[in-house]
């Protein structure tokens, strides 16, 4: 995996906010799409890269003004990090807004884990793996998560078997009402969230 962080122009004439703006969604899909692989280190680099890129854009706007000028007017304290680019501003309602860079080095790493060699989607014993794997894959993007919100929802909370809550305590999956295997789709209206203590009564 190339160690290159992603490439965003820089204009000395770029609000510090807009600058922000500018890098968040590159650095966020450049970390996404490396956070199967072990990339630990690499985003640690990435981020001393982006770091001293922002301190170089900052100084080239203030040539005049010395270290100690430049860090007090860009660079912060937040929680256990110093040095931190932050910009705050002015929303529509009066309040404030703190703006920071990501920092890629925050991205959990979540290795893909490969379908197991036996297992077979055409098998009602396998049905529980592939809907378990199924809900895992869900809950680790925000589109997924916002489908299965939305799925869970459209059944009021309700396991649709059992009619009982469906709560993040209890053992629960996602099955499509037209399996996939028969040409169901992946799409909301397809998926059930169910408890699995209800599978036998499906």
């Amino acid at each position: 995996m190339s160690s290159t962080c992603p490439t965003v122009r820089i204009s000395g004439a770029t609000f510090q906010a807009n600058l922000i703006r500018l890098l968040n969604p590159a650095l966020r899909g450049w970390a996404n799409y490396h956070s199967h692989v072990v990339a630990k280190e690499t985003f640690v680099r990435v981020d001393a890269d982006v770091w001293s890129m922002l301190w170089r854009w900052a100084v080239r706007k203030h040539p005049s003004k010395g270290a100690h000028c430049v860090k007090g007017k860009y660079f912060k304290t937040r929680r256990a990090r110093n040095w931190v680019f932050t910009a705050t501003e002015k929303q529509e309602d009066g309040t404030q807004r703190e703006l920071t860079p990501l920092q890629e080095s925050d991205t959990p790493i979540q290795r893909h884990v490969k379908i197991r060699a036996n297992a077979n989607p055409h098998d009602p014993e396998w049905e529980h793996y592939f809907e378990s794997r199924r809900r895992t894959k869900m809950q680790n993007s925000l589109k997924g998560r916002a489908k299965l919100y939305r799925v869970w929802l459209s059944q009021d909370g309700l396991c649709p078997d059992c009619q009982e809550p469906i709560t993040t305590g209890i053992p629960w999956g996602v099955r499509c009402i037209v399996k996939r295997t028969e040409g169901g789709s992946n799409a909301a209206s397809n998926l059930q969230v169910h408890q699995f203590d209800c599978r036998i009564n499906h």
